[in-house]
């Protein structure tokens, strides 16, 4: 019997009866299922111990693995991995090889990535069997065709991220492909800035309407004596931004700045993120993922520091013991995720916590300790991998150069010195994903995103007796707005700028990278989007907007925190609250004290 224990409630437990609960069991009996499969890989004696340690943070609601380790813990075939990066060479060969590692990969529930910059752009020519090549687009294609074929078979909707360098000479017709004529649609794309690119040279040239030449690896472009071509900067860049405005693709990833902090700079680039963008991977690497939930930790109003450390040294261990108690689904990635031990301990519930904390999302009382909270994780867990090392031998392919990434040294001199003289059992150990579903089953906002809105209004399709299709019209009021009526903010209430902000402060103290969606207000500017934008991208790995509405109606509308109590007041049709987990609800009802003015489903005022 633990003290405290946490339980899944409302929607936070049908989702975890419906995609991580097996054969019924409760949330303690799957906490036990996953802390035995995991602490299985330790030695010594120590399986117990650290069982008995894996499943108190468990079922205390402190830390929550990704959803693939729920899912895949204790399975004959334990796939615990949330997604991949696949390489793709410049050969039928390389082609064909990529299509069946995604395939084989994607089986199992991975999300995959890849960058096709290294195959040849359309019209190259191929001196083998002296005709030309279809380029790094067409075989896109085939991905995308394999993953209509694989869903229609009964299948999973594949989650894939396809990307382009901004200088390959398919990249206008890459654009073209997704954006005007909407194919590929198994797949999120983004626009890549290569390592040979800075990110400020990439400024320079949109701002001074420079070009940039297309080329692929210094062969001549396209047939001989064709000439060279180069595209304007400007002209990319507005594209980029347009369609972002209007639809939410594509995202740029800054594989510069990836590869400027890249902590193994001296054994293999960073070719791609996975589809959300929270991993920049090698070929053949892998998001091993976990989450600090970050409410857990305030105690009347304070964050307690020491409980916080214990649970980033449960986590750094629990994620490394993840890599060797896993199945891989091809032996390349077990080969390289063993030899580089990437794991990728992130954070759900920042937006709940400063609430907790009464700071509001984007105040600089709220960036200042932001950046506190995100550099004390930082170093714990740097620490606790160095120690690992010490106990199990460093990742294989560490090198003492490894000290000098532009990663390392952000982080504490002492750090540094530790890791040149014991080694470190990760080659990277920190992350920002989206964490979705799994927030959910905690009941706390996602990753580091702000509530979606304090009260919104949900839209739903329904069917009657007479089969005739009729919509309803819902409006919820979040527990964050009952108990933080004058601090609680919505995503399109906070600017931007201030997103982008909160992205920039964590980013420094993350050695992956940050999945963060910056939330656009219907009416915001192109220019002004294109100007924010470019203004921030030399302090992100990658970047994604989404302008409300711009994807026709939504299943969930907004209201602004200016309009809520008007809204409230004038409101005749039903009234949802949704409670939070941690109120006391014997029998499942709950007694709540309204804001006054608040109505009934039936129009009373309560």
């Amino acid at each position: 019997m633990i003290d405290n224990a946490f339980e899944p409630k409302g929607l936070g437990l049908n989702i975890f009866n419906e995609r991580y609960a097996r054969d019924g069991e409760t949330w303690l009996e799957a906490c036990r299922r996953v802390a035995r499969a995991v602490a299985a890989a330790e030695e010594n004696g120590n399986v117990a111990k650290f069982e008995g340690r894996f499943f108190n943070e468990l079922a205390n609601g402190r830390f929550m693995p990704g959803g693939r380790i729920w899912y895949g813990a204790g399975r004959p075939v334990q796939q615990l991995l949330n997604c991949f990066v696949i390489p793709v060479s410049d050969s039928r060969e390389g082609w064909f090889k990529s299509i069946y590692d995604m395939g084989v990969t994607s089986g199992v529930g991975g999300g995959v990535g890849c960058n096709f910059s290294p195959v040849r752009g359309r019209g190259y020519a191929v001196k083998g069997t002296g005709g030309v090549s279809t380029g790094a687009v067409s075989i896109m294609q085939m991905w995308d065709r394999v993953g209509d074929i694989l869903v229609s078979g009964g299948g999973r909707r594949l989650a894939l991220m396809l990307c382009l360098d901004i200088d390959h000479p398919d990249i206008e017709e890459f654009l073209n492909v997704k954006l005007d004529l909407k194919q590929l649609n198994n797949a999120n794309i983004s626009v890549t800035i290569p390592e040979h690119i800075s990110t400020e040279e990439f400024q320079r040239l949109v701002r001074e309407d420079g070009t940039i030449d297309l080329k692929f690896n210094g062969l001549p472009d396209r047939l001989p004596d064709t000439p060279p071509r180069s595209i304007k900067a400007r002209d990319l860049w507005n594209k980029l931004v347009e369609n972002a405005w209007a639809s939410g693709e594509p995202g740029i990833l800054n594989g510069y700045e990836a590869n400027k902090m890249n902590n193994i700079y001296y054994h293999k680039p960073l070719i791609s993120t996975n589809p959300c963008g929270e991993i920049w991977l090698e070929e053949y690497g892998c998001c091993d993922l976990g989450a600090l939930v970050l409410p857990r930790f305030v105690e009347n109003g304070k964050l307690n520091w020491d409980e916080l450390e214990h649970s980033v040294r449960l986590g750094v261990r629990f994620l490394d013991n993840v890599l060797d108690v896993n199945k891989y689904p091809i032996p390349e990635i077990e080969e390289n995720c063993k030899d580089t031990r990437r794991i990728g301990l992130g954070v759900m519930g920042l937006h709940s916590m400063l609430l907790d904390l009464g700071l509001g999302y984007n105040t600089p009382e709220a960036f200042a300790f932001v950046d506190k909270l995100f550099a004390f994780i930082k170093n714990t867990s740097y620490d606790t991998s160095i120690s690992l090392a010490i106990e199990k031998g460093p990742f294989p392919a560490f090198d003492p150069k490894m000290a000098d990434s532009g990663f390392m040294k952000t982080t504490k001199r002492a750090i540094r010195s530790k890791v040149r003289e014991y080694g470190i059992r990760n080659c990277a150990i920190l992350t920002l994903a989206p964490t979705g579903t799994t927030s959910m089953v905690q009941g706390v906002t996602g990753g580091i995103e702000p509530l979606f809105s304090p009260v919104y209004i949900r839209r739903r399709k329904n069917v009657d007796k007479m089969a005739v299709e009729f919509k309803t019209r819902t409006l919820v009021v979040s527990q964050e707005y009952l108990d933080h009526p004058d601090n609680v903010q919505g995503a399109y209430d906070i600017h931007p700028r201030d997103h982008l902000e909160m992205q920039k402060i964590v980013q420094k103290h993350i050695d992956n990278a940050v999945s963060k969606t910056i939330n656009l207000p219907e009416d915001f500017k192109v220019d002004e989007l294109s100007a924010l934008w470019l203004e921030y991208l030399p302090y992100m790995k990658g970047s994604t907007f989404y302008r409300q509405g711009s994807r026709g109606e939504e299943p969930m509308e907004h209201v602004p925190v200016s309009e809520i109590e008007s809204v409230l007041a004038d409101w005749t049709e039903e009234i949802e609250y949704e409670i939070a987990e941690s109120m006391e609800c014997p029998g499942g009802a709950c007694d709540v004290v309204l804001p006054s003015g608040l109505k009934d489903s039936q129009n009373n005022v309560v």
